[in-house]
């Protein structure tokens, strides 16, 4: 007869904080923005196709494009991407209730987040151009 190796105590608690998490996480699919950013190559960590892709996108960017894209959310704050370790951008928790395919999600983010970036940068053109001819103007 063969004898059953039983779990140590710290086996049975690192296995009940891994049901924990993933029932934490139920029905919600994790976007970090590195998803989503034109300067990355698929290597590190871009997920979506460059021509969908945008620059400099944030979690308040993300954020943005979910709920114009009709999904509720919730945010992550400091939380680090596995393959940039330099900086604390956080994620965002997306649920899906229709069990779409994280890729389906995936791409109508990537659509928000090129809406919400086209936004920011005509106001930002908005705001140059102001100045500028405030500056005129003073002359």
């Amino acid at each position: 007869m063969r004898k059953v190796k039983r779990a140590t105590k710290l086996e049975k608690m690192y296995i009940t904080w891994k049901l924990y998490r993933m029932r934490k996480h139920d029905g919600m699919l994790i976007f970090w923005p590195a998803y989503f950013e034109k300067n990355l190559t698929r290597l590190q960590g871009r997920k979506v196709p460059s021509n969908l892709a945008a620059s400099n996108v944030t979690l308040k960017i993300l954020e943005m494009a979910a709920e114009s894209s009709g999904f509720e959310y919730e945010s992550e704050l400091d939380k680090q991407y596995p393959r940039g370790y330099s900086d604390k951008s956080g994620y965002i928790l997306v649920s899906n209730p229709e069990n779409h395919k994280k890729k389906r999600v995936l791409l109508m983010l990537a659509k928000g987040v090129r809406r919400a970036v086209a936004q920011r940068e005509s106001a930002r053109m908005a705001a140059e151009m102001k100045k500028k001819g405030k500056k005129k103007r003073r002359k």
